[in-house]
């Protein structure tokens, strides 16, 4: 199923983005479990795009600065009724604990997957 799918990952504005320099840390780094995000140089990039769950936007809305942005497509909004879509959920690490989401039948995050492979 998952090739069948485009990739899936967000579009950050630098020109929008001023790194959340009012707050301790950025809101999609504090956000998002899965690591897909980085700051540098002030900005936040996508560092990990792979690491974006298929589906999953829930980062844009938190941007203060609408710098978030996915591309929506039939194939791939949230909103099309496919099963993946409602297959999306937030689960724990049964390894270490961290919380992340994923559209697949999962029980440990990229991070303990990687790690063990």
């Amino acid at each position: 199923m998952a090739g069948s799918l485009s990739t899936w990952f967000p579009t950050v504005f630098p020109d929008r983005c001023d790194g959340c320099e009012k707050l301790e840390a950025p809101r999609c780094i504090r956000f998002c479990p899965n690591g897909v995000f980085e700051i540098r140089e002030g900005k936040i990039i996508v560092a990990h795009p792979i690491k974006c769950v298929n589906g999953c936007s829930a980062c844009e809305p938190i941007c203060p600065h609408k710098a978030i942005s996915f591309q929506k497509t039939s194939r791939t909004s949230p909103d099309s009724g496919d099963s993946w879509s409602r297959s999306l959920r937030k689960t724990v690490c049964a390894i270490c604990g961290k919380t992340f989401w994923t559209n697949v039948d999962a029980d440990a995050c990229f991070d303990c997957k990687r790690k063990s492979s």
